[in-house]
């Protein structure tokens, strides 16, 4: 893992980003406290295996900005 970018060279950040899909006993946490930093001209690339979440925090950081 990275260090957290200055948030001036920073294009994009999140803080805290949380999803949880169904309730009880079935609830899946998606993200989990999760915080991206995205630096000004820097190609970023959000790898994992499937299911992980990486287009839950994609999706849900849109949404932010």
């Amino acid at each position: 893992m990275s260090a957290p970018v200055a948030p001036a060279v920073a294009a994009a950040r999140a803080r805290n980003l949380t999803k949880a899909y169904g309730s009880g006993e079935t609830t899946v946490l998606a993200l989990d406290v999760v915080d991206v930093d995205i630096a000004r001209g820097r190609f970023t690339a959000v790898m994992g295996p499937s299911g992980s979440g990486k287009s839950t925090r994609s999706t849900h950081s849109a949404r932010r900005w």
